[in-house]
C-alpha cells in the first residue's frame, strides 16, 4: 500500500468516525426534536417539497 492510499484510508476513516460521533451526540442530547402527538404541526413543517 503506497502513501497516497494510506492517506485516503485515514481521511475516509476520520470522516466516518466524525459522522458517527456527531450522530451519537445529537441523538444523546435530543438534537432531533419531535412534535408531540396532540400538538398541530407548525405551518412551515409542510411547506415545499413533494408533500403538496
Amino acid at each position: 500500500m503506497n502513501r497516497t492510499s494510506l492517506w485516503i484510508v485515514v481521511v475516509v476513516a476520520a470522516t466516518w468516525i466524525g459522522f458517527l460521533m456527531g450522530y451519537a451526540v445529537s441523538a444523546h442530547t435530543g438534537g432531533a426534536k419531535t412534535v408531540a402527538a396532540g400538538e398541530p404541526a407548525p405551518v412551515s413543517a409542510g411547506a415545499g417539497g413533494y408533500g403538496r
